[in-house]
């Protein structure tokens, strides 16, 4: 174990107690309203829509880094994003605030 002074100890301690709320929200999915959906970045737009309806979600809008989209939840909650390919299912909050209404969608598909 490393020989660490007690300023790195603080400095480790301050970041991990910081980090926990963090990793709470990124662990814990949410179970209704809208939530940001990680899928592989591959896909197309097309595809991460098809991917959205299949698990019954709504899409709200497409995110700016490839593979993310935000979304309403559909009844079945998180489960059913997971199952159409879902890699991770996040508070858009956290992600970056991504809680755009669906005119947002609709004036990119126009």
């Amino acid at each position: 174990m490393p020989n660490w002074s007690g300023s790195m100890r603080l400095i480790a301690c301050v970041a991990i107690i910081g980090g926990v709320p963090v990793l709470g929200g990124l662990m814990a999915p949410p179970q209704s309203g809208q939530a940001a959906v990680v899928f592989d970045p591959r896909l197309d737009d097309t595809d991460l829509a098809l991917a959205a309806v299949q698990a019954g979600a709504q899409l709200v809008r497409y995110g700016n880094t490839p593979g993310l989209v935000v979304v309403e939840l559909p009844q079945d909650g998180p489960q059913a994003l997971r199952e159409v390919g879902a890699w991770l299912i996040l508070d858009p909050i956290i992600v970056g605030g991504c809680t755009a209404s669906t005119d947002t969608l609709q004036d990119a598909v126009s």
